[in-house]
């Protein structure tokens, strides 16, 4: 009892020491583009989710970007990898879509709409918990993480391009030439864009027209 006791305390010393230790903890701040219309009516047809065109790292930001979608739009929302079970799809289906490609894919799936996702890491300088960096010349240095993320709604019955909305994040850091020490906790680029994905799905969210 008293060794747990003890555990709890040296748990919660440890924690204050982390806290004390750094010097800020830095979260993204978002710009955002919008084009088209922002109030979507997703209570009607069926709706694909595209697997997210990702540069700079893997893919699995695709299952945060379904559970977020698939909360909106509910049974509607089908993946592709469902549709060509019994459908004749093409493996690839491009972040761009031209009215051709959207005629195709509306033959072939029999749905209404189709959600692209493509997120972009432009800048990868701060690590999760990142030392002071102190440059050799006097002044300050930025470091900086960085992520862009664009969704795209298309009617493929339409053929047309009917929503796109980007979030651009940003976490920045100054470090200084003084002697000051400390850590700073900062939420990395991939971090960022989960965050985007996520603010961009409250948007469309809070502004849909059922």
């Amino acid at each position: 009892m008293i060794r747990n006791g003890l555990g709890f305390i040296c748990l919660v010393v440890l924690n204050f020491s982390l806290l004390t230790f750094c010097t800020s903890c830095v979260g993204p701040k978002f710009t955002y583009d919008q084009e088209g219309s922002t109030n979507i009516d997703f209570s009607k047809g069926k709706w694909i989710l595209n697997r997210p065109v990702v540069y700079g790292i893997d893919d699995d930001l695709y299952n945060r970007s379904l559970k977020k979608w698939k909360a909106l739009i509910g049974d509607s929302l089908f993946l592709l990898s469902e549709l060509r079970q019994n459908k004749l799809i093409s493996e690839n289906i491009a972040f761009d879509l031209n009215r051709d490609d959207l005629e195709n894919i509306h033959l072939g799936t029999n749905c209404e709409y189709i959600i692209n996702t493509r997120i972009r890491i432009l800048n990868e300088e701060l690590s999760a918990l990142s030392p002071p960096r102190v440059p050799l010349y006097t002044g300050t240095t930025e470091r900086s993480n960085e992520a862009q993320v664009q969704v795209r709604i298309y009617s493929l019955k339409e053929k047309k391009l009917i929503s796109s909305r980007t979030a651009l994040g940003v976490v920045k850091e100054v470090a200084r030439t003084d002697n000051s020490s400390g850590m700073s906790l900062a939420i990395t680029s991939k971090g960022i864009g989960v965050n985007g994905i996520d603010r961009i799905v409250e948007f469309y969210k809070k502004n849909r027209h059922d």
